[in-house]
């Protein structure tokens, strides 16, 4: 399907995320295969556990018909990792993938190593009935053991699907600040069984921070791309079979659910060539966005809003700086879902010109 001149981002399925897709332009979009995590939606007040399940289960039908509207027809991950049960999980793959193929769509089911077997069971299933194949997500708990990670493979691969029908992804999350654990995982993956043999091979991580703690308000702060940097040097060195780059995008890769309760900071969160450049800005303070997106603008490494929408989206913001100040009353600041789908949007656009350029 794809070579290392690919890019796979690893995206929550909420509204920020799936407008950020939406926006791309077909010059990025077709460098890009995103991997879609599904996650529980947010519970309303007094409402049970059963009844959240319930709710999600309700919308699994039209989950398919949003993905195709958001991504087209074109090759996208469907991983349930993240949502309660295993029942849960093996009905909404199910679902999900089948409604998706009747109505045109190319959903590859996503499983791991250590998944209960009905959940390997259904993407098995899946796999072979839409022949679409499917993606084996592969983590750092997984090597701790190279024998017992050898054998697991085996037997998955002796379920009737080779190598040629599996995408294999090996995702390590966080990364360190050096780039110890980067290189430590990139060179264990390299010595998977028949490594050349699989669809694609593709490696990812993340290193964009959990909060914005650690940055100064009214500074300028930038943190080092780990994930690309380290991604960058090793595909530079000879390797086995080079991998695919994978990210995060501008998220932290741990997602943890509690934080959807708490307002974030008003943040504008930038991606440059190797580096992320953070403005930072206060809890619910609005007019801060506009602030930040004025200043932005007229920064030498603002890429210009002809870029793709997150850009355009950020220059119109700048514009309306003036006007606003003027008068707060004509509101148009924006909201924390606004500016998370114009940054994961510039986020993608740049990482898909990145891989796309290089030599």
């Amino acid at each position: 399907m794809f070579d290392s001149r690919h890019y796979v981002p690893i995206l929550k399925w909420k509204r920020a995320e799936q407008g950020a897709l939406k926006a791309l332009e077909e010059k990025h979009k077709k460098h890009i295969t995103p991997l879609i995590q599904f996650v529980m939606p947010r519970n309303k007040p007094d409402e049970q556990l059963a009844d959240i399940i319930k709710r999600f289960e309700s919308q699994l039908t039209e989950a398919s018909a949003k993905l195709i509207e958001v991504w087209g027809c074109s090759p996208i991950f469907v991983d349930v990792s993240l949502l309660y049960s295993t029942a849960l999980k093996a009905k909404a793959l199910d679902v999900i993938s089948r409604e998706g193929h009747k109505l045109g769509g190319y959903f590859i089911p996503v499983i791991h190593l250590n998944d209960d077997g009905q959940i390997k069971k259904a993407a098995l299933a899946i796999a072979k009935e839409t022949q679409k194949g499917l993606c084996l997500r592969l983590i750092c708990s997984n090597f701790s053991n190279v024998n017992e990670l050898n054998q697991n493979i085996t037997n998955l691969l002796s379920k009737g699907l080779g190598e040629k029908n599996i995408d294999l992804l090996v995702d390590i999350k966080e990364t360190e600040n050096d780039g110890g654990k980067y290189a430590k995982y990139i060179n264990l993956s390299q010595n998977i069984p028949g490594l050349l043999k699989w669809r694609t091979f593709t490696f990812a991580s993340g290193s964009f921070p959990s909060d914005m703690s650690g940055c100064k308000i009214d500074q300028e702060n930038l943190l080092p791309r780990i994930d690309w940097n380290s991604w960058v040097e090793h595909i530079g060195k000879r390797l086995q079979r080079k991998p695919t780059f994978s990210d995060y995008t501008i998220q932290h890769p741990i997602y943890i659910e509690t934080t959807q309760f708490f307002p974030p900071t008003t943040s504008i969160k930038y991606a440059l060539k190797n580096d992320w450049l953070i403005m930072k800005g206060e809890k619910q303070k609005y007019d801060k966005y506009l602030a930040s997106a004025a200043l932005l603008v007229n920064d030498s490494r603002f890429y210009g809003e002809n870029f793709c929408y997150g850009d355009k989206y950020i220059a119109e913001k700048a514009k309306h700086f003036a006007l606003y100040i003027k008068n707060p009353a004509i509101k148009g600041t924006g909201s924390t879902e606004t500016w998370l789908t114009a940054g994961i949007n510039h986020h993608l656009s740049l990482v898909a010109h990145q891989v796309s350029i290089l030599t």
